[in-house]
């Protein structure tokens, strides 16, 4: 008899999550092999909520969340047919400078070479 599924690995899930809006979250194995309950999951889930309320967009294509010593990748977008979050958690493999920004320090964003101050990117 053939094997369909690799019963030794962690699979990925999809999880129904409230907070002030429900989002259903797709974790990948990883991110299940390492919080093991709904209970850690939900606390990841919280906690991205955080820094998604930060973010004025109905779409976040690439958010990186940095959580009990771990980093994790994330997207996210609302669902008007749903009417909820869709998420998607897995644990970074690793992270590259890719370059650097700069970020003015004048707060009226007026943008003189002296008010710079270089920021790294990961």
């Amino acid at each position: 008899m053939s094997k369909t599924h690799n019963a030794d690995e962690v699979c990925p899930i999809i999880e129904k999550h409230k907070r002030n809006e429900t989002a259903k979250v797709w974790f990948s194995g990883k991110v299940v092999r390492a919080l093991k309950t709904f209970d850690e999951r939900a606390s990841l889930v919280g906690a991205l909520g955080d820094e998604i309320n930060q973010i004025p967009s109905d779409y976040i294509p690439y958010l990186l969340l940095d959580y009990r010593q771990m980093r994790f990748v994330c997207a996210t977008l609302w669902s008007e047919e749903e009417n909820s979050f869709l998420m998607e958690i897995d644990v970074a493999a690793e992270a590259v400078q890719v370059g650097e920004v700069f970020v003015s320090a004048n707060e009226n964003n007026e943008f003189d070479e002296e008010d710079f101050e270089s920021v790294t990117v990961h």
